[in-house]
């Protein structure tokens, strides 16, 4: 689920599951990766960023974001560590 926050003008990716029984096989990766084609398909609004967040102790959800190019900003005031991404 993504869409464009009207606080800050930025993309947001807000959930990206997987199912656990599904992980560990690339489908996080290859799920990333069409998100991000999908918005800067439909990016109208030439938005430069996208923004994600996800709990600091979900490695897995950290190793994979990094992979896909999102730099880790800081810690939100809900307590997700944010990373954003540049188109």
């Amino acid at each position: 689920m993504f869409g464009i926050d009207p606080d800050d003008n930025n993309y947001w990716i807000y959930r990206l599951m997987i199912d656990e029984k599904f992980q560990v096989q690339g489908i996080g990766k290859q799920a990333i990766h069409l998100v991000i084609d999908e918005i800067r398909s439909n990016n109208n609004a030439n938005i430069s960023i996208i923004m994600i967040g996800y709990a600091p102790e979900n490695l897995t959800a950290k190793f994979v974001y990094k992979k896909a190019g999102f730099i880790e900003t800081k810690l939100s005031s809900w307590g997700e560590q944010l990373a954003k991404y540049s188109l």
